[in-house]
């Protein structure tokens, strides 16, 4: 017994016990290979894992549709893009929304099916700092089988700032205690949030509105771009702790309201070089002059922009000059789609020839005149 507890025991009669140093609590790396760990928990396969979650993009993407469709499949057991998912319940904070916006909406996706049991929405919740984590504690003891809560929006729910505190820590601090919720109670928490204006090519995420303290409490980040806001396609962007980061490509199908999963990004915008390369009207010319004359075709560029409009019936370019720069970038599909080799051969005064031929094909260039660009044959 130290000091201060004998004279604490003499003028009190009780015991004070002396204040332990604080400790870490640490694990040996040799019990930590033995410990017996459960698998993470995925509530959408190989995408949506219990913990933090965040979906980003700018307003107005069709973030509300996505994630509507999401709860939808979770609490159904269906498919989400093309994902399995573990059936659970779900809670969508739908906080910009109106229950008949809702309705309508959830109507739309069900297309005449009952709602999933197990799905509930609240219009209303309180800030992090002002309820929300009783409210949510509240439903949980409720409705146990709950394994998804969506907030649409972080901004709604988000508190008071913390006197002199730097937006990066007011992030992180807040954006933390929604994941130190989200593990305690083993669920998937997932903040729909926006993105900035100023576009980053670069990479997306640091397009996600606020500082980095907020994708930095995060498990898994996605973020939805579009090169136009007007584009039918959109690129869904994932990195995370315990997902693999990928790119797919997504349409939103303005029928049904769904977004549909087309496929990892890198191989649709192949696909889609492959359908621009061969619907191209200076492709088609050039093999229809190739297939006209087998040994080749040279020319200037006015001589292949009055071929194009007699054989793609319409312009190949404003005018020669374009269609020259035009030219530059189509040697590489050429040669890699159809095995034709492209040169230009220039005057030194700033024209020049364009040859195009086959690969292995031994080209001599003929006089123009032998050659016919417009003939049917």
């Amino acid at each position: 017994m130290d000091r201060q507890s004998f004279e604490a025991l003499l003028s009190t009669g009780e015991f004070e016990a002396p204040e332990r140093p604080p400790t870490l609590d640490t694990i040996t790396a040799a019990d930590l290979q033995k410990k017996d760990l459960p698998p993470i928990k995925f509530i959408v396969d190989k995408l949506l894992s219990v913990g933090l979650n965040i979906l980003a993009s700018p307003p107005k993407y069709g973030k509300s549709w996505m994630v509507l469709a999401l709860c939808l499949a979770v609490a159904s057991g269906g498919r989400f893009l093309g994902y399995m998912t573990n059936q659970c319940g779900c809670l969508y904070l739908a906080l910009e929304d109106s229950q008949r916006r809702l309705k309508t909406r959830m109507n739309k996706l069900l297309a005449g099916k009952p709602a999933p049991a197990g799905f509930h929405f609240a219009t209303v919740a309180s800030p992090i700092d002002g309820g929300l984590f009783a409210e949510l504690e509240d439903f949980l003891k409720k409705h146990p089988d709950t394994g998804l809560i969506v907030v649409d929006t972080l901004q709604r729910v988000r508190g008071a700032s913390h006197g002199k505190e730097g937006a990066y820590a007011a992030d992180y601090r807040e954006v933390g205690a929604l994941k130190a919720f989200a593990d305690q109670h083993n669920v998937a928490l997932l903040l729909v949030h926006h993105l900035r204006k100023m576009k980053d090519d670069g990479d997306p995420f640091n397009m996600i509105s606020g500082t980095n303290g907020i994708m930095g409490a995060a498990d898994t980040t996605m973020v939805l771009t579009k090169e136009k806001r007007g584009d039918s396609n959109a690129t869904f962007s994932v990195v995370g702790r315990d997902v693999e980061s990928s790119d797919t490509v997504l349409r939103f199908n303005k029928d049904t309201c769904y977004w549909e999963n087309l496929g990892d990004a890198d191989f649709v915008a192949e696909l889609q070089a492959r359908r621009d390369y061969q619907e191209s009207p200076v492709v088609k010319t050039i093999k229809k002059l190739l297939e006209q004359s087998p040994e080749g075709w040279s020319g200037t560029a006015q001589q292949l922009l009055d071929a194009g409009r007699f054989i793609a019936r319409t312009s190949l370019a404003l005018n020669a000059r374009d269609l020259s720069s035009k030219l530059k970038g189509l040697g590489k599909p050429l040669f890699d789609y159809d095995g034709i080799v492209y040169e230009r051969k220039s005057n030194g005064s700033g024209g020049g020839k364009h040859t195009f031929s086959y690969m292995g094909t031994q080209f001599e260039e003929l006089e123009q005149t032998e050659i016919d660009p417009f003939s049917e044959g």
